[in-house]
């Protein structure tokens, strides 16, 4: 694979939230990014990966990144502005994976992330707050989303 050197950004209205005032970007590149997604699986520790679909989604300063093999998709966008520069990081990050690619083991197996409910069984159950969360299910529902730590309970 080729390092990611043009790329082109489009900012639009997410579908199934018509009115937000949060928006999406979709970014076309020219290379082929496929064999790249098991390196970016075996890299990230907070992620969904489906080899079917050839896609992993995972966050990146608070914004939800979807990588495909010839796009990126990024939500929780204030404007274009704000979709260019995570645009940037995204892709710069994803060339870095690149050029590591030799010091990463690639991981094809499917991955997805907990689910909340699974998360509250092991939790202690006591509600204490001390975590910042009213309930210890709210708190499991945070942890699932990568929107708190495990060290906060």
């Amino acid at each position: 694979m080729n390092t990611i050197r043009n790329y082109k950004v489009e900012l639009f209205e997410p579908p199934c939230l018509p009115g937000s005032p949060r928006w999406s970007s979709r970014v076309e590149i020219d290379e082929d990014l496929t064999g790249l997604l098991p390196y970016l699986n075996g890299y990230l520790k907070k992620r969904f990966y489906d080899p079917n679909s050839q896609t992993i989604v995972f966050k990146m300063d608070g914004h939800a990144v979807s990588v495909r093999p010839h796009e990126i998709r990024i939500g929780n966008l204030l404007d274009k502005e704000e979709g260019e520069k995570v645009a940037k990081k995204v892709i710069n990050f994803i060339n870095y994976i690149e050029t590591k690619r030799d010091e990463i083991i690639p991981d094809f197996t499917r991955k997805e992330p907990p689910k909340a409910i699974e998360i509250f069984k092991l939790l202690p159950k006591t509600n204490c707050r001390k975590c910042g969360y009213l309930t210890c299910m709210a708190f499991a529902t945070a942890l699932a989303k990568g929107e708190a730590d495990l060290d906060d309970c």
